[in-house]
C-alpha cells in the first residue's frame, strides 16, 4: 500500500489537514495525478534521527557519520542532556499511538519526565523552512499522545509545566537554534482539543476545502486543486478571470488592487501548475509544448577540506572565507590569477573541481537544447 493509498491525518501534515480538512481526501482520491515525493533531504534527516539517537542512548556513533553533521546534531543532544535532573526519565525515539487516530502511530524524538515540568524535544535537521515551537500542532501532538501514556500510570496537575521545543540548528533564517513553547498540561489539552475536531470532521464526511498561504504550502495536490487555484481569482474583476488577461491599462484602481491581491497565490500556483508538468514528463509523458533539457550546474569541490587546505598556501583567511562558506572554484581562480603556481598545484586543484550533472530544467518545446529522457524524482528540479 502506497503513502497516498489511505486517509494522511499524521502529526507532520498537522498544520494542513487542521486547515483544510478536505485536502487528506482530495490527495488520496488523486493520488495516482500527483508529482512524486522527494527523499533526498528526509533521508538526511533519518541519518541525523539515528545520530542523535545512538547518543542519547550511550551507544556512540558510526565513524562515517559527517562531521558537520555530529556537530549539528549536538546542539539538539545537549539540549535534551539539559534536562536530565535527579528523578528525570527519558524516552527516545519512543513510538505511540496518535491520540486523535489510535491507529496509527507518531515517533517523538525524545520525552523527560520529571517531577517539576515535562519536556518533549523535535529536531529539524531541515535548513531552507524555518520551524517555530508556539502552537506548532506536530509538537502539541506528539506531546499530547505521549502524556496521555504517562497519564495512564501518573497523574498531571492542569498546572503542571509542559515545555516544547523545535531544535534547528541548521536553520538559515533563524540564529535561534532552540525554540520553546511553555504552557501548562490544562492549555496544551486546549489547544489539542480543537485539533482532534478537525481530525474527526476530516474523516466523517464534513471536511471542506480552506485554501490559505500556511495550508497549501506544502500541499502536494495545490497543482490540480480549483480550491487553491481560484482562492485569490474570487475577487477578481470578471475581465482578469480569463486566460487572456486584459491590457493593465483597461482596469480601473480598484479592479488593479483586486489583480494585485493575488499576485502571490497565482504565482505559487504557476508554480504548482510548473511541477505538475514536470511530474508528466519525467514519468514518460510526451512533450506537449514543454519539454524537460538538462539545466546549467555550477562548479563545486569534491572535498572541501582539501581544498581548503591547498588554497591557504596562497590565499588569506578573508579570501578564501569572504563569508561563511568556502568561495567557489571560479571565485578561487579568479583570486589566484596573477600567482605563479606551480603544475603540481594546478593539477591537485583541478583534481579538487567537479561539474554536477545539470537539474531538469522545464523550457520551451523550440528551445535548442536535446530534451532528456528521465523518471527521476523532482528533488533538483529549476524552475524557469
Amino acid at each position: 500500500m502506497g503513502k497516498r493509498d489511505v486517509i494522511d491525518l499524521g502529526a507532520s501534515s498537522a498544520h494542513r489537514w487542521t486547515r483544510c480538512t478536505a485536502s487528506p481526501k482530495f490527495i488520496v482520491e488523486h493520488a495516482n495525478e500527483l508529482p512524486e515525493d522527494s527523499t533526498i533531504w528526509a533521508d538526511e534527516g533519518t541519518q541525523a534521527h539515528e545520530v542523535s539517537r545512538c547518543l542519547l542512548e550511550g551507544n556512540g556513533v558510526q565513524p562515517e557519520t559527517p562531521e558537520e553533521m555530529l556537530k549539528h546534531v549536538m546542539v539538539y543532544v545537549n539540549h535534551v542532556r539539559s534536562h536530565q535532573t535527579a528523578g528525570a526519565r527519558l524516552t527516545v525515539e519512543k513510538r505511540v499511538p496518535l491520540f486523535y487516530l489510535p491507529a496509527r502511530n507518531g515517533i517523538v524524538d525524545a520525552a523527560t519526565q520529571r517531577p517539576d515540568a515535562l519536556f518533549i524535544d523535535d529536531l529539524k535537521y531541515g535548513m531552507g523552512v524555518s520551524v517555530e515551537a508556539v502552537e506548532n500542532e506536530q509538537l502539541a501532538i506528539y506531546a499530547e499522545s505521549i502524556i496521555r501514556q504517562w497519564e495512564q500510570i501518573t497523574t498531571f496537575s492542569p498546572d503542571h509545566p509542559v515545555h516544547l521545543s523545535i531544535v534547528q540548528p541548521r536553520d538559515r533564517n533563524n540564529p535561534v537554534a532552540i525554540r520553546t513553547w511553555s504552557l501548562t498540561r490544562r492549555e496544551l489539552s486546549a489547544f489539542t482539543t480543537k485539533i482532534g475536531a478537525k481530525a474527526y470532521q476530516a474523516l466523517n464526511g464534513k471536511a471542506e476545502f480552506v485554501p490559505s498561504d500556511d495550508a497549501c504550502k506544502f500541499c502536494p495536490a495545490k497543482g490540480i486543486c480549483s480550491a487553491y487555484a481560484t482562492q485569490g481569482l474570487v475577487q477578481l474583476p470578471e475581465e482578469a478571470r480569463i486566460i487572456n488577461l486584459p491590457d493593465p491599462g483597461s482596469l480601473n484602481r480598484d479592479q488593479r488592487i483586486q489583480v494585485l491581491k493575488a499576485k502571490k497565490v497565482l504565482t505559487e500556483w504557476m508554480d504548482a501548475v510548473h511541477a505538475q508538468e514536470v511530474s508528466d514528463l519525467m514519468n514518460g509523458a510526451e512533450p506537449k509544448g514543454f519539454k524537460l533539457v538538462e539545466g546549467r550546474a555550477n562548479r563545486t569541490w569534491v572535498d572541501f577540506d582539501a581544498a581548503l587546505k591547498l588554497l591557504n598556501n596562497h590565499l588569506t583567511i578573508d579570501e578564501l572565507r569572504p563569508r561563511a562558506d568556502l568561495i567557489s572554484p571560479a571565485k578561487a581562480e579568479a583570486a589566484l590569477k596573477g600567482i605563479e603556481l606551480s603544475t603540481k598545484f594546478q593539477n591537485k586543484l583541478q583534481s579538487l573541481i567537479t561539474r554536477p550533472e545539470g537539474k531538469p530544467t522545464l523550457v520551451p518545446e523550440d528551445d535548442k537544447r536535446p530534451a532528456i529522457q528521465t523518471n527521476s524524482q523532482l528533488e533538483n528540479l529549476d524552475i524557469i
